[in-house]
């Protein structure tokens, strides 16, 4: 499978929280063709790889990057987005639009950019991607960090989505329902709609609905048709069941999970058990965002574990 790749390399000045003085940060961006799609990436920092896995699907990696930017001072960080996302393509070929796609995209992302062994840090939808590759390629990973994760099967995933279900004020319920039922999301630009629903949705994921000022999403224009095109993935998502396979994961596992996610009082220790080197640490004062919410406590958890 062929890979063409073009890169720009910039040298910014970012001044990280924390550090008295700017430290000069090299970025290289750039896409690759990579099963058919133009894959965007973004790079920061040097050191040991750590490759980001955004949450979504649909999303990009622009949510995540601000508030994982102090990493840059000591890992070289690697942004992308997944096929059919953020800024990269719709592939023509759909047919790699699947978990075994995803995971391929990844390992053909981390040789295209001449990495050996890399560490992965997944938030949310991104963690049941880094699972599968951690499944594939444990050998290739030094460290693993599951940030809110979906949990390893469909039953305990079921179970937290009717946790937050629960938790819908019936007010913000019935915002989202008068946006679907405007016809606002077939209009030309549907952006600043989907936007809305998308930060009322998280309202219940929150520990302080006002930190949502601080969570910044990229939509694209044409976002209603890359959420058709990632329907392809349902049949991966209908069924599945991940924890007898994460027992032969060696690579060391930080699992972290805001205090008010369902995950803590429903499988998240479980999960842990799964790996044979996992850890659970529960960030305070945070949801499905810790890193938004408690982001120096967030930081402070991911550089001890990945410093071990």
């Amino acid at each position: 499978m062929s890979i063409t790749s073009r890169f720009i390399l910039l040298i910014c000045a970012i001044t990280f929280l924390g550090c008295s003085t700017p430290k000069e940060i090299p970025v290289e961006e750039g896409e690759l063709l990579i099963n058919g799609s133009e894959v965007y990436y973004k790079t920061m920092g040097t050191g040991e790889p750590l490759l980001v896995i955004h949450g979504g699907p649909v999303l990009d990696h622009s949510y995540l990057l601000p508030h994982l930017a102090p990493l840059a001072q000591e890992y070289q960080l690697i942004f992308y987005d997944q096929r059919a996302s953020g800024r990269s393509s719709v592939a023509i070929d759909t047919a790699s639009m699947n978990m075994a796609g995803f995971v391929e995209d990844i390992e053909l992302l981390r040789k295209a950019l001449n990495l050996d062994k890399i560490s992965l840090l997944a938030h949310s939808w991104g963690g049941l991607i880094a699972m599968h590759y951690a499944i594939q390629y444990d050998d290739i990973l030094n460290h693993l960090v599951l940030s809110n994760s979906i949990a390893p099967n469909v039953a305990d995933w079921q179970a937290e989505n009717a946790f937050v279900a629960q938790k819908i004020d019936p007010n913000v319920q019935k915002k989202l329902n008068n946006i679907v039922s405007s016809g606002l999301l077939r209009t030309e630009d549907p952006r600043p709609y989907i936007n809305e629903m998308m930060m009322l949705s998280y309202h219940a994921q929150m520990y302080d609905t006002a930190n949502l000022k601080d969570l910044k999403l990229y939509i694209p224009k044409d976002y209603m048709l890359r959420n058709q095109v990632f329907g392809l993935v349902g049949p991966d998502m209908a069924d599945f069941d991940l924890y007898e396979q994460l027992e032969k994961v060696k690579t060391p596992t930080l699992i972290l999970y805001g205090e008010t996610e369902g995950a803590t009082k429903l499988h998240a220790q479980k999960m842990t058990n799964a790996f044979s080197r996992g850890k659970l640490s529960i960030i305070d004062k945070s949801g499905h965002f810790p890193f938004v919410e408690s982001n120096a406590a967030f930081i402070k958890e991911v550089r001890r574990f990945l410093n071990q």
